[in-house]
């Protein structure tokens, strides 16, 4: 999601820094809540502390005057301390009740006949508690105020004398405690015994149980808060949250309680969150301005590297661009290799772009040199096979020769056979000079014969002496054959020869035989002489022969093996041929392929073929 390495660090940053901040106006709220729960706590017990030892003051006084009283109501008149006690604590009317069951009034009431102050409960709870008491707040029925009467005993050496009480009117400590509001929402109040309310701010509710403050308000819980220092417990009154404490008020079962608002209490302390809260805000907003600001100026040269990686990614890379190198920071380090990267990769390209176009040249010349040498190869192989025909048409001809050497050796016995019957039988030389003038004709004729196929032998060894050179190194074997071939044509050329003149020497002493008829015998002898000769010229011819026939074998080996030969040679030239196409594809592809980067305008020396970095290339 967050794909962005800047907006990461930024979002890791923020919360981090969230984080502490979070952390740490979360301790210091909760130190301050500790701190603040203490104060409003102390506050709160202070308030009721002092304001209740102003109404424990308000009663000892009270207390004091009337205890004061109680000799001077043995020694003197009773009724005037009475009146100075009235007059002096600001009592509404100062009595005794005597243990004879007398009373007497300040304000000079006189009670009814059947009145009897012994049966008081002012009177019977000083005489029971033996100590100054108050009693329950009422309403006074003369003046309709709140009042309490404080009641104590009088006595002397253990005798008791009677009670000695007054009424006074509480409207001062009314006051004085609607008067305690800690808070605006707060409010005090003055309770007796847990159970019966004093005074509240709501005079309706004045001697009203004390449960009718809240409904949520626990049973005891004036005396149990009362008996703790410190202590609170939360309420709600009217749907709002208090906090009760209650303070007793000594030499009373009164109480002084106070409901402190929660949501006053703690304003100080939510004002504090709330301005925290802002703080935090403003604080995290502007190290994100700033942050982002600063990340921005930082990233520049990764997201500059970022295009220059992109760009020459993309296939249009330009390998002259440089990034700018500022400062010593990663970005910048980062930022220097990058340019000896690209300047490095760059100078590998210039080089492999050199390369390929040595390879491409290269590429050229050896398919333009193979596609020659394929045409040349072929014309050899067209001359292999026209020398091929030649050379079957020799062994055709010289297997003529053998035959026809066999036949003059056949004849040449028989000729020799005559002759030395001839003697015998000159009678017959006429007939027998006849045959050999046949004989002559047809040895003449094998002479002519021979003449051709020793000039045709000559001819084909010639030109196979010509192919053979043409074929170079491979024809060598071949030359060698062909000039035994040769210098066999000649041999026999030569023997033609000969027999040509022995014929047409026999023929001219055939023709002159009938003239010669006398000197038949010495005639014959020399005609079997000549004869024998033939035979053994006839021998050699028949020998050249076979050595020819053996000559064109090797002959006609060695041209299958140079024919087997060139057709490998064929197939090689066009597998050369073949592979420097596809080089010269691959170069162009290669120049392609470099040619999507964008390189300097002044490459390095280009490499030679015969360079060692350009032999590698290959």
């Amino acid at each position: 999601m967050l794909s962005s390495l800047r907006l990461r660090i930024l979002m890791i940053t923020l919360v981090v820094i969230t984080l502490a901040l979070t952390i740490n106006a979360s301790v210091s709220y909760l130190t301050l809540q500790a701190h603040n729960e203490q104060q409003v706590t102390r506050q709160q017990a202070s308030i009721a502390q002092g304001n209740a030892l102003a109404i424990e003051e308000w009663v000892s006084a009270r207390a004091a005057m009337l205890e004061a009283a109680r000799d001077p109501v043995i020694d003197n008149v009773p009724l005037e301390p009475l009146k100075q006690l009235a007059e002096s604590g600001g009592f509404i009317a100062a009595f005794y009740g005597q243990t004879d069951g007398s009373h007497l009034s300040s304000d000079g009431w006189k009670p009814p006949n059947d009145y009897d102050p012994r049966q008081r409960g002012w009177y019977q709870a000083a005489m029971n508690q033996d100590r100054t008491i108050v009693s329950l707040p009422y309403v006074d029925a003369n003046s309709n105020r709140l009042v309490v009467t404080f009641a104590t005993p009088v006595k002397r050496e253990g005798r008791l004398y009677g009670v000695v009480g007054g009424d006074v009117a509480i409207d001062s400590l009314v006051n004085q405690v609607n008067a305690i509001q800690p808070t605006p929402s707060s409010f005090a109040f003055l309770s007796s015994g847990g159970e019966t309310l004093i005074a509240h701010p709501n005079t309706a509710l004045t001697l009203k149980p004390l449960s009718q403050i809240s409904d949520t308000l626990p049973p005891a819980v004036i005396g149990r808060l009362s008996a703790t220092q410190d202590s609170w417990e939360a309420i709600q009154v009217d749907g709002q949250d208090k906090r009760l404490s209650a303070t007793p008020i000594a030499g009373t079962d009164w109480e002084l309680g106070i409901a402190l608002d929660e949501r006053e209490a703690t304003a100080g302390l939510r004002a504090i969150l709330h301005s925290s809260l802002i703080t935090l805000l403003i604080i995290i907003a502007v190290t994100a301005l700033l942050l982002s600001l600063w990340l921005k100026r930082t990233f520049a040269g990764l997201e500059r590297a970022r295009d220059a990686l992109d760009d020459i990614a993309s296939g249009d890379g330009d390998l002259t661009r440089r990034l700018p190198e500022q400062g010593r920071d990663e970005v910048a380090q980062m930022s220097g290799a990058f340019n000896r990267f690209v300047s490095k990769m760059e100078a590998v390209l210039i080089d492999v772009r050199t390369s390929s176009e040595s390879v491409h040249h290269a590429a050229n010349e050896i398919a333009m040199g193979g596609q020659d040498l394929s045409r040349r190869t072929d014309n050899a192989a067209a001359s292999l096979q026209q020398t091929s025909a030649s050379i079957e048409e020799i062994t055709s001809t010289v297997q003529h020769t053998a035959a026809s050497a066999k036949e003059a050796n056949k004849l040449s016995q028989t000729a020799s056979e005559v002759a030395n019957e001839g003697g015998k039988v000159v009678a017959n030389v006429v007939n027998t000079m006849e045959d050999i003038t046949h004989a002559s004709d047809k040895i003449g004729e094998i002479v002519t014969l021979m003449n051709s196929i020793s000039f045709q032998t000559n001819l084909l060894a010639l030109n196979a002496s010509v192919e053979a050179a043409r074929a170079g190194e491979h024809g060598r074997g071949f030359a060698v054959v062909a000039d035994e071939v040769r210098k066999l044509a000649g041999r026999s050329s030569e023997a033609a020869n000969d027999i040509q003149k022995l014929i047409e020497d026999s023929q001219t002493k055939v023709n002159n035989g009938t003239t010669l008829v006398c000197n038949a015998g010495a005639t014959m002898q020399d005609i079997v002489t000549h004869i024998t000769r033939v035979t053994d010229v006839l021998e050699e011819i028949n020998a050249a022969t076979s050595e020819q026939s053996e000559g064109i074998k090797q002959v006609n080996i060695a041209v299958a093996e140079l024919d087997r030969m060139t057709q490998e040679n064929a197939a090689m030239v066009e597998e050369s041929t073949t592979a420097a196409e596809q080089l010269k594809e691959q170069a162009d592809h290669l120049a392609v392929t470099i040619g999507s980067f964008k390189l300097s305008q002044h490459p390095p020396a280009p490499l030679t073929l015969n360079s060692p970095k350009a032999l590698a290339s290959f």
